[in-house]
C-alpha cells in the first residue's frame, strides 16, 4: 500500500472531512465526469465497530444484482463484520461512529456496465475506505478496481491506496479527487450556518427510476429529434432538457397515479417549441401546450399533438377545471400566475413550476427585497410561499438538466379539505390584490390591471441590429487600444496586441454609445462574440484573435456534428487585411476570408 499526503495546505476538521465524504459518496458524479449518478442499495449507521475496515479487498457482488442478492450480501458484509444486523431506518445521530454504505455507480454513458462500492466511513478516526465489489464480468471503467482510503491525519488528508502508482486512476485521485475533496471541506467550514434552498437532485423521485426512463425517452425521441430540429436554438441543450422535465413529470404522476389506470391531463402555460407537450402526449397523457408564438417545428408534429397560438392574460379565462396538472417550463411573466392558476382551476389541480425569469403579479420585474440573497433564490421563495398561501403540499427539487436555473417547485394535493375549498378561492384572489392594481368592476374577469405579457413578435435583442457605423467606430476604439504600445513594424513580427478586461474597455466608450448597446441583450460582450473573427472573449477578458486559414476553419466545421451547412469560405473581406496597420498575416489563398481592399 502507497500513501500520499496532499501538498494543498490545509486545516481541516473531523466534521468538515465527513462532510466531504458524504458529498464523495452521495455525489460522485459531481467529481467523476464518467458517471451520471448513483444509487444507494443501503446505507446503516452504527454506534460502534468491532473489527478494523483496512483490508486491502472484500469479496465481490453476485453477476446478477437484485433485491435479494443484495439482502444476502448485506448479511455477509455484517457477519464478517461480527455486527448485528440493524435498521437500515436508523437514523444518523452523535453517538453514530460508523457508516456501511453500496452504493451502484451510475455511468453517463447508458450502455456501459455500472460499478459497486463497498464504502466504510469511520467517524472515530476520520478514515473512509472504498471497496470495488463489481461483479468481475461486468468489466466495469467508472471507478478504481483497487482499495484506497482517504483519511484525516493532524489536520491532513492522507490518501493510501493498494496500487503500484502508476495507474490512471490513481492519478485521478492524486489530482482531481483529493485537491477537490479538500475544497468541499473549506467550504464547509466557511459556510457554516448557511443552507442552500435546495440541496438534493431528484428528491422527489426514484433515481434509479429516472435513469433508466431518460434513456429510453432519450433514445424514443431525443436522437431523432435533434436531427430534424428546425429552430435556430441549439437543439443539444433543448431537446435533451426537455426530455429530462419529460422523465421526471412522468415518474411523478406514475407514483400519483398509483394503481388507477387513467392518466394525468395537463396544461403547459408558454409551451415553446411544444416538445414537452409532444412526449407528454405520446406516452399517453393528454394535454394542451398554449403560447403567444408559434414555432417553426409545430407543423412537424402529428396531428394529435394539441398546441395553441394564443395571448395568456391571468383571468377567469386561464382557468382548465379539466386539467389534473398545470405545468410552467421558464413561463416569464406567467411564472407567479401558475400556483393560481392551478388552485383556481379546481381541488383536484396540481402544479409544476421552473422558474427562470422573475415577474411580478402584474408582468413587471421581480425586484429583490433582501441583499444577502440572490435574486433567483429570493424569488424561488417568494413563488413557494405563493405556493403554501394558495394551499398547496409544496415540495422544492432539482433536476437534472444542462440549465443554470434548474430548481422546481411542485405541488402534491392542497393543505386543506374540500369543503373549504371556495374560501380559498377568495384568500387567493386577496393575495393578487395585495400585490397588484386589481381591475375595474367593469372589466372583472381579468385579474389585475395592467398586466404586461410578452411581446408577441421576438424582438431580436442580440447586438445584430445596430447601425453598422455604430458597430465599425466601437471595433475601432477597442482594437486601436489593444494595439497601442505594440510593435508594430510592418516587416516585423506580427502583432496579436495585448490582453485587457472588458470593464477596462467599457470606459472608453463613449456614453452616448454605450447608451446604444445597453438597450440591447449582453451590450459590449455580446457585440465582440459577435465578432469573433476579430475577437476572443474568454473569462472576462478581450485579446485580438489570429486570423483562421482555411484548413482551421475546415477541420473545425467537421468535428461539430450538429452543424449541417456548408460552411461559407473567402466570401466575406478580411478585418485584418483591411484594419490592422500589419495586415493578415496569412497568405491571400491560405486566409479563410477574403484579401480584397474595401
Amino acid at each position: 500500500m502507497i500513501k500520499h499526503k496532499s501538498s494543498i495546505y490545509h486545516v481541516l476538521t473531523a466534521n468538515s472531512f465527513y462532510q466531504s465524504v458524504c458529498i464523495l459518496v452521495n455525489k460522485p458524479h459531481v467529481i467523476n465526469k464518467r458517471l451520471w449518478g448513483n444509487k444507494i442499495w443501503f446505507k446503516y449507521f452504527l454506534k460502534s465497530i468491532n473489527k478494523s475496515l483496512e483490508i486491502s479487498s472484500w469479496s465481490k457482488l453476485e453477476n446478477t444484482i437484485s433485491e435479494k442478492n443484495v439482502k444476502e450480501y448485506t448479511d455477509k458484509v455484517f457477519e464478517e463484520l461480527e455486527l448485528k444486523k440493524c435498521d437500515a431506518s436508523t437514523i444518523e445521530t452523535e453517538e453514530t461512529s460508523a457508516v456501511i454504505i453500496l452504493t451502484e455507480l451510475l455511468p453517463k454513458c447508458y450502455t456501459d456496465k455500472p460499478a459497486f462500492q463497498l464504502v466504510f466511513v469511520n467517524k472515530c478516526n476520520s478514515t473512509a475506505t472504498f471497496y470495488n465489489v463489481t461483479p468481475d464480468t461486468f468489466n466495469q471503467n467508472v471507478c478504481p478496481e483497487f482499495t484506497y482510503i482517504i483519511s484525516l491525519e493532524n489536520s491532513e488528508v492522507i490518501l493510501s491506496a493498494y496500487d503500484d502508482g502508476f495507474s490512471k486512476s490513481y492519478s485521478w485521485l492524486i489530482n482531481t479527487v483529493i485537491p477537490q475533496f479538500i475544497k468541499w471541506s473549506n467550504e464547509t467550514q466557511k459556510d457554516i450556518g448557511n443552507h442552500s434552498i435546495c440541496n438534493e437532485s431528484l428528491a422527489l423521485v426514484s433515481k434509479s427510476r429516472y435513469y433508466q426512463k431518460y434513456n429510453e425517452l432519450k433514445l424514443k425521441y431525443g436522437k431523432e429529434m435533434v436531427k430534424i430540429w428546425p429552430e435556430c436554438t441549439d437543439p443539444s441543450k433543448f431537446v435533451y432538457e426537455d426530455v429530462a422535465i419529460a422523465t421526471y413529470l412522468l415518474l411523478l404522476w406514475e407514483d400519483e397515479q398509483g394503481s388507477e389506470t387513467k392518466k394525468q391531463t395537463f396544461v403547459d402555460f408558454g409551451c415553446g417549441n411544444g416538445l414537452l407537450v409532444y412526449i407528454l402526449t405520446k406516452e399517453g397523457h393528454n394535454g394542451l401546450g398554449i403560447d403567444i408564438r408559434k414555432r417553426q417545428i409545430w407543423d412537424m408534429y402529428p396531428s394529435g399533438i394539441k398546441l395553441e397560438e394564443r395571448l395568456i392574460t391571468p383571468s377567469e379565462l386561464s382557468l382548465h377545471a379539466e386539467a389534473d396538472w398545470i405545468i410552467g417550463n421558464h413561463s416569464d411573466e406567467l411564472t407567479p400566475w401558475i400556483p393560481v392558476i392551478a388552485s383556481k382551476s379546481s381541488y383536484k389541480c396540481n402544479f409544476f413550476v421552473l422558474p427562470c425569469c422573475a415577474f411580478n403579479f402584474d408582468g413587471t420585474k421581480y425586484q429583490r427585497k433582501n441583499s444577502n440573497k440572490t435574486q433567483y433564490t429570493e424569488y424561488l421563495e417568494y413563488i413557494k410561499q405563493l405556493s403554501e398561501e394558495c394551499g398547496f403540499k409544496t415540495y422544492i427539487d432539482r433536476l437534472k438538466i444542462p440549465s443554470t436555473k434548474r430548481i422546481c417547485i411542485v405541488s402534491k394535493g392542497r393543505t386543506y379539505k374540500i369543503d373549504e375549498y371556495q374560501d380559498y378561492c377568495e384568500k387567493i384572489q386577496n393575495i393578487i390584490t395585495q400585490d397588484s392594481t386589481p381591475c375595474p368592476e367593469e372589466n372583472n374577469s381579468l385579474w389585475v390591471q395592467g398586466f404586461k405579457p410578452r411581446e408577441t413578435v421576438e424582438r431580436v435583442r442580440n447586438c445584430t441590429q445596430i447601425d453598422k457605423n455604430l458597430i465599425d467606430s466601437i471595433v475601432s476604439i477597442i482594437t486601436n487600444y489593444l494595439l497601442q504600445e505594440c510593435c508594430l513594424e510592418p516587416d516585423g513580427k506580427w502583432s496579436i496586441g495585448k490582453v485587457v478586461d472588458i470593464h477596462v474597455l467599457v470606459q472608453l466608450i463613449p456614453p452616448e454609445q454605450l447608451k446604444l448597446l445597453k438597450s440591447e441583450c449582453g451590450g459590449l460582450q455580446t457585440l465582440m462574440k459577435n465578432n469573433h473573427h476579430i475577437f476572443q472573449v474568454q473569462q472576462g477578458k478581450v485579446q485580438l484573435r489570429y486570423p483562421k486559414s482555411i484548413d482551421q476553419v475546415s477541420t473545425n466545421s467537421k468535428k461539430n456534428l450538429n452543424k449541417v451547412y456548408k460552411i461559407k469560405l473567402q466570401e466575406k473581406p478580411c478585418w485584418f487585411y483591411n484594419n490592422h496597420p500589419q495586415g493578415c498575416p496569412l497568405k491571400d489563398d491560405k486566409c479563410s476570408f477574403l484579401h480584397v481592399k474595401r
